[in-house]
């Protein structure tokens, strides 16, 4: 698929997780911004080094517990590296980064609060994420693989609540690609990321 193609499908898929998601909120429920950054970690392919992982989600609760809404995300999938040697001599010259993978993509996000304090300082959710993701393939910034597909995520977060609606705390996540091995056995299709969170939530004024 090209890149415009996958672009237009990202962006069709945010678009309609965002309408959905304004559809239950009420004009007293205000949407939650919510950003991870962490690492990926137990990449199933090669080079399965992990690296650098972030997401951005826009959440809308409804029915008290519940909340639905868009995420973005990226996800570094391993670096590879190799020696390099001098094609004269055969002395070795060091070693630089070779192939790299990397993942990224737009969904929708349904979160239930399983727990949280008598004060509501502290909460327990688990999400998930349904959505749609490319995996790239280059080797130093030249793309030479590309797969697109369906992307599922699930896991829970812990976050404490501060001053001024901003809540800190960390995620956990389980991410599966459904994308094709055929023309490349070494893609991902299995990872997880360990992130810091911090969430933002405009507090009504009295």
């Amino acid at each position: 698929m090209r890149r415009s193609s996958w672009a237009r499908s990202a962006a069709a898929v945010l678009a309609a997780g965002l309408a959905c998601a304004a559809a239950p909120a009420t004009a007293t429920e205000l949407p939650e911004l919510a950003f991870a950054a962490g690492t990926s970690v137990g990449v199933n392919g090669t080079p399965g080094s992990g690296g650098a992982a972030a997401s951005l989600a826009l959440l809308w609760p409804f029915e008290n517990r519940f909340a639905f809404g868009g995420v973005l995300y990226a996800d570094d999938l391993g670096t590879g590296f190799s020696d390099l040697i001098d094609p004269n001599t055969g002395q070795p010259l060091g070693t630089v980064a070779s192939l790299h993978r990397w993942g990224f993509g737009a969904g929708w996000r349904t979160e239930a609060r399983i727990a949280q304090s008598e004060a509501r300082r502290w909460q327990f959710v688990w999400g998930a994420d349904f959505g749609y993701g490319r995996q790239e393939r280059d080797q130093r910034g030249e793309v030479n693989d590309a797969v697109s597909g369906v992307l599922v995520a699930t896991g829970p977060s812990f976050t404490w609540k501060t001053m001024g609606g901003h809540s800190f705390g960390g995620a956990v996540a389980w991410k599966h690609a459904f994308v094709s091995r055929d023309a490349d056995a070494d893609r991902p299709t299995d990872w997880g990321t360990l992130a810091l969170e911090w969430r933002w939530k405009t507090v009504p004024k009295e």
